[in-house]
């Protein structure tokens, strides 16, 4: 079938087939009209082939040794004779695959026939030289404007060049709906550093390859920085929540041992006159609002979320200076002997007091540290804290009763975590038995492998294991099965979530006695009403915490119950 243009329409066809060919592998513009007869031939790979079939495959196989190809210079001539058109298109294609930019010569060459035109010959050279491809030196890469636009570890758009090819793509169809999508892989710090830099590397460019090649009409892709990538497409009704969960298949497909999570922020772009940085700042906002949460992965960005950002970042950076001035204070929460109502221990809980004497609660400050991994360092802070004050009880001769104090989940990545622990104990000469470590359910979720390792060598050291908030995950059984810890501590307000009366009851009442079974001790923690105490003790239940008995009380409230 002929090319049914005029001879000046050619060139801009030719032109565009090179470009598709060499940036999608796509070449159905031109490939509709070669002739029965045609020739393919490369001088550079010295290769000649015949007829429609081969050539389509010779095209193919060109796409397929330099892909993924980006081009950063395009232009044609155009030669005529009276029956016969030949087009050379100059081209600067940067190979990914072999890592060189490569300066190419595409004639394609028209026959006029009665319908049109076909093409009877392609031939692909070198700009230069028809011997060998031209590789271009590294001190001349930028000349040629790829290595400026590209990200040379992933082959994705750089930050300068996505915000620019974006506001263009943006501008050329402004008809059009368009969202912005920020990608971040969870804790990739911790994949560095357990199974090396080099894995680390392989994920990037793991995750970069398969972004380059989703093959959406209006869609570009870029690598912040890190480990922090970014798309836009075209809006159409569940394509970002696809687009989503295809990388998280991606990413759990990865080569190691270890749940690989991304979190996602979402900016569905309504205002294009924005500049797009703050487009991908407005998605990085959302990102936010679920990093470090376990079980939500995405979120769509709100205005609202502008203000708590700002809200977060000035506690953020409060942080290192609120640790130097001692800004946080230990507090204890006793727990009770049911039978006697005696106490038993206490669990260490912190409250911030800024040097203006206004206390910031821990429902604000506690999952803001826990999303941007500060939280290491106030728990650190804490640990000291209570070794510090289990010694000046121990110096005093009281008898003291064990503290338990959090380790949070972010904490367990720490390859160091062991040692971290023991060097505070040993510091401060406490016996293990009265320092024990409070481990979360829902820890257990992200990576329960790796967790189950960390609570082995903790026990090993003599370290006592409470699971804390059991009950309030949807792992809990599997978690009794797989992991050993030392005292479980039931979260009493799932009682509080069912609409069915007595159920919740039954259900507390099965687990007490299942971790009896087991020879578990249990606390059953958040209980507030005298209705409450008289079920546990019903059901047989060991220890109690919360509000009924006792509020969270200052270390000196707490050393007159000793």
């Amino acid at each position: 079938m002929a090319l049914s243009v005029g001879k000046e329409e050619l060139q801009g066809i030719t032109e565009n087939f090179v470009e598709k060919l060499f940036t999608k592998g796509i070449f159905d513009g031109v490939s509709v009209a070669l002739a029965e007869d045609v020739v393919g031939f490369s001088p550079a790979i010295h290769r000649f082939c015949y007829g429609r079939w081969d050539v389509k495959h010779f095209l193919q196989d060109e796409y397929e040794r330099l892909a993924p190809c980006g081009i950063s210079q395009i232009s044609s001539l155009c030669f005529n004779t009276v029956e016969n058109v030949s087009i050379e298109v100059h081209v600067t294609v940067s190979s990914m695959k072999l890592r060189k930019l490569i300066m190419l010569s595409i004639t394609v060459m028209y026959k006029k026939v009665l319908e049109g035109y076909i093409v009877v010959g392609i031939n692909i050279a070198l700009d230069s030289d028809h011997r060998t491809y031209k590789e271009i030196t590294p001190p001349d890469m930028d000349q040629y404007g790829y290595f400026s636009a590209y990200d040379n570890f992933t082959g994705l758009l750089n930050r300068e060049a996505f915000c620019s090819r974006t506001t263009d793509m943006l501008a050329d169809y402004p008809h059009k709906n368009f969202d912005i999508l920020r990608i971040n892989i969870e804790r990739f710090k911790v994949i560095n550093e357990v199974f090396g830099e080099v894995q680390g590397d392989k994920l990037l460019k793991y995750l970069g390859n398969f972004l380059k090649s989703i093959d959406l009409k209006l869609y570009l892709a870029g690598r912040l920085y890190a480990d922090n990538f970014v798309v836009c497409f075209e809006s159409a009704d569940g394509e970002a929540e696809r687009l989503m969960r295809t990388l998280q298949v991606v990413a759990n497909s990865f080569e190691i041992n270890h749940h690989t999570e991304l979190t996602f922020g979402l900016y569905k772009i309504e205002d294009k006159t924005i500049p797009v940085n703050k487009m991908i700042e407005r998605a990085n906002i959302a990102l936010n609002q679920v990093k470090g949460n376990h079980r939500i992965s995405h979120c769509v960005y709100e205005e609202k979320m502008w203000d708590r950002m700002l809200m977060e970042q000035k506690i953020m950076n409060a942080l290192d200076l609120a640790l130097e001035n001692k800004e946080f204070l230990l507090m204890l929460q006793p727990k009770y002997e049911l039978e006697n109502e005696t106490v038993i221990g206490s669990e260490a809980l912190v409250r911030w007091i800024n040097k203006d004497g206004r206390s910031i609660s821990p429902g604000i400050f506690v999952p803001i540290f826990e999303k941007n991994g500060s939280i290491y360092e106030l728990d650190k802070f804490m640990w000291e804290s209570v070794c510090q004050q289990i010694r000046t009880w121990l110096n005093e001769g009281k008898e003291v009763k064990p503290v338990s104090v959090n380790v949070s989940r972010i904490d367990l990545y720490d390859p160091d975590l062991v040692d971290v622990l023991n060097s505070i104990v040993n510091k401060y000469d406490i016996p293990k038995r009265l320092f024990e470590l409070e481990i979360t359910e829902s820890a257990y979720i992200g990576d329960p492998h790796m967790i189950i390792s960390v609570i082995d060598n903790l026990r090993r050291e003599g370290f006592c294991i409470l699971m804390d908030d059991f009950g309030s995950g949807y792992s809990s059984l599997n978690m009794l099965k797989d992991i050993y810890i030392d005292i479980l501590k039931i979260d009493m307000g799932f009682l509080q979530r069912t609409d069915r009366t007595g159920r919740g009851n039954n259900i507390l009442s099965a687990v007490v006695r299942m971790a009896e079974q087991l020879n578990l001790p249990t606390i059953v923690e958040g209980v507030e009403t005298k209705e409450q105490v008289d079920l546990l003790k019903s059901i047989g239940c060991n220890w109690v915490q919360g509000f009924y008995f006792s509020q969270p009380i200052t270390v000196e409230a707490f050393a007159e119950t000793m």
